[in-house]
């Protein structure tokens, strides 16, 4: 429901939140953007918005009194564990709706946290070990606690590695922990439920196809495809488990996703969660799917409380899959980025989404630079299939000497076969 006259803000402008500024618009709202960048190239959403804000947004002093001076009615944030913190901390100064609370962000944010809570609700996890001199097998993962997204993520092969990965996650993490997991090869699944007013569905579930070359030092993540293929077998297994994990954090409103991995026999094991807007943007997806745009679910609650406004597509169709493709750069200076507008304008293309910029440096290391990620839905495998054999003929990133700069390229015929 349209109401110009509601004020929302959004904290932070990276790329990711330009598409929340853009539907927070087409629902009515005017849309501020809040932080301390000044440059569009790091903060594309503020040239999207009608109002920005050139401050740290994790200055809540400062940010309540914005807030209040300019009558916000109210503030949403997503993508980072950090600005759910300081979205919380805004709101309960200013009486605002929060859809989370500083518990439920804790067993979201700490993994430690996080697996106790799925032992207590019979979630299966993946094994951990104690400390360095626990490890008994290899190869392992080594994470920080408290961090998402890959970051200060490490895989050892043996005992002299292990102290380089805890050492590069300790620095990472926030609050100086580290958990140390063994490394499992078998393939990585995420689903998303959706909670209105405490009823729980699932939004999305979808499978990962890892690049070829990551080996044991990078996690990239090249392909995600929707629906999970085995999720029968996923509803059968686990689905009630998960759900009365979310029952027992005391959700009412909002989105949580589950990563784990599901092995050759079909069984799962999960290892991280994140109660907030997660960076796959398959919300036009799930719209045409399910009838639901999830991005209203963070922006209405932000305006209103609650989910009464929420807008449901009647033509659904639930036979629809949905490929998204991550184009990552390889180690280099990007020169050029071109094919771009070509794919955007693919019948079967619902997001178009380029995170770097002509101009920056790219390192090689165990999470490489996101170049930009590419949808495609359509009931038919074979035509994904056929979109990504053209999106990867028209998409060009190359460095300063003509060199091609992609980093992995899917595998098209995986993609027709999968389901």
């Amino acid at each position: 429901m349209k109401d110009s006259k509601k004020k929302l803000l959004i904290l932070g402008g990276a790329p990711n939140e330009t598409t929340l500024v853009k539907r927070a618009q087409e629902l009515g709202f005017y849309v501020i953007v809040a932080d301390y960048y000044t440059d569009l190239k790091l903060s594309p959403a503020k040239a999207f918005a009608d109002e920005a804000w050139n401050v740290n947004w994790t200055d809540v002093d400062l940010m309540t009194q914005l807030c209040s001076d300019n009558h916000v009615d109210g503030i949403t944030a997503g993508y980072s564990e950090v600005k759910i913190e300081y979205l919380i901390k805004i709101c309960k100064r200013l009486n605002l709706p929060c859809y989370c609370t500083n518990e439920q962000l804790e067993v979201t944010r700490n993994k430690v946290k996080f697996k106790a809570l799925c032992r207590e609700c019979r979630v299966p996890t993946v094994r951990e070990f104690s400390s360095v001199n626990d490890v008994d097998s290899y190869p392992v993962i080594v994470k920080p606690t408290d961090r998402a997204g890959s970051i200060g993520v490490g895989i050892a092969q043996n005992y002299s590695e292990l102290l380089v990965a805890y050492d590069v996650a300790l620095e990472k993490s926030y609050s100086k922990n580290v958990i140390i997991e063994e490394y499992i090869t078998d393939r990585k699944i995420d689903v998303y439920y959706l909670v209105n007013d405490g009823e729980i569905s699932i939004l999305t579930t979808n499978d990962v196809i890892m690049a070829k070359d990551n080996g044991f030092q990078k996690v990239v993540q090249s392909c995600w495809l929707y629906p999970h293929r085995e999720l029968e077998n996923f509803k059968i297994k686990v689905d009630e488990k998960l759900r009365k994990m979310i029952k027992s954090m005391g959700i009412t409103y909002g989105c949580i996703f589950f990563s784990g991995f599901i092995d050759k026999k079909q069984n799962y094991k999960f290892f991280e969660c994140g109660f907030r807007l997660e960076g796959a943007h398959q919300y036009n997806y799930t719209y045409k799917s399910i009838g639901i745009n999830f991005l209203d679910v963070f922006i209405n609650h932000a305006i209103y409380g609650n989910l009464k406004q929420l807008i449901h597509n009647p033509l659904r169709n639930e036979k629809l899959k949905l490929a998204i493709i991550n184009v990552f750069s390889k180690e280099g200076k990007i020169a050029s980025i071109d094919g771009v507008e070509e794919i955007s304008t693919m019948p079967d293309c619902s997001l178009a989404l380029i995170k770097a910029n002509e101009g920056d440096e790219c390192r090689d290391g165990a999470i490489l630079s996101k170049v930009g990620q590419f949808e495609f839905d359509n009931e038919s495998p074979d035509e994904l299939a056929k979109d990504i054999q053209k999106l990867y003929d028209y998409i060009k990133v190359l460095d300063t000497s003509g060199n091609n700069l992609i980093y992995d390229v899917v595998d098209d015929s995986l993609v027709s076969s999968w389901w």
